[in-house]
């Protein structure tokens, strides 16, 4: 029961930290305007092309692209987003003697701040595919680190090291806190590094590496 509370708190803070976010985007970035995220896409942009290759960089933008099509465009959500915010030319002509009402100043703002959390879910869904081009290789990092933690383990059941609590229950907290921060640092309107992904993938696996290493002895 408690550890269903518990996980029931972490996934509220989680959905609130990431509806912040939006709210931060949908705010701060119009502020910059348009071309601070069009410089965000290009800088991006040439980091892959650097790194990771012409062909690796169509497929990362295509993947993301076709993913939020799917999700955002054929569904209609975006459209109809747009339209519950902002009134079509049919209904400012319908409004006689209001047409001009927020055109200036209350409309762009609406829509800037649409345009930068659509933008932004853009970039979302092309990070998230610059991470799954990495995906076949994890088990190389992952699978050699959990069984080096397991032997470890193993091995301070029959000799006198002793496993230590703190260390396990930071190295269980760090990753905890890294998976869980992974979506709300993809939605940062900050260029990320392509190659930041391997990182994030070997750090996971050494720390799971110490939780497995430094569980409590059980014989």
């Amino acid at each position: 029961m408690a550890a269903e509370s518990q996980n029931t708190t972490w996934a509220r803070w989680l959905l609130w930290l990431i509806l912040g976010e939006f709210v931060m985007i949908a705010v701060l970035t119009p502020m910059l305007g348009r071309d601070a995220l069009d410089w965000l896409t290009r800088v991006e942009r040439q980091w892959s092309l650097a790194e990771l290759g012409l062909n690796a960089t169509l497929w990362i933008e295509k993947s993301g692209f076709d993913a939020y099509a799917t999700i955002f465009r054929d569904t209609g959500v975006e459209r109809n987003v747009y339209e519950f915010f902002l009134p079509t030319q049919d209904k400012i002509v319908e409004s006689r003697g209001l047409e001009a009402l927020g055109a200036n100043l209350y409309f762009p703002m609406i829509k800037a701040g649409l345009d930068a959390v659509f933008g932004s879910l853009q970039r979302l869904f092309v990070r998230l595919a610059a991470v799954m081009l990495w995906l076949p290789v994890v088990p190389l990092f992952l699978v050699p680190a959990v069984l080096d933690g397991m032997m470890s383990w193993r091995r301070k059941q029959f000799t006198f090291d002793y496993p230590s609590p703190l260390v396990h229950g930071y190295a269980a907290a760090t990753a905890k806190w890294l998976l869980v921060g992974l979506p709300m640092a993809l939605l940062l309107p900050v260029p990320i590094p392509p190659l930041l992904a391997p990182f994030f993938f070997i750090a996971v696996s050494l720390l799971l590496m110490l939780v497995a290493s430094h569980t409590m002895k059980r014989i």
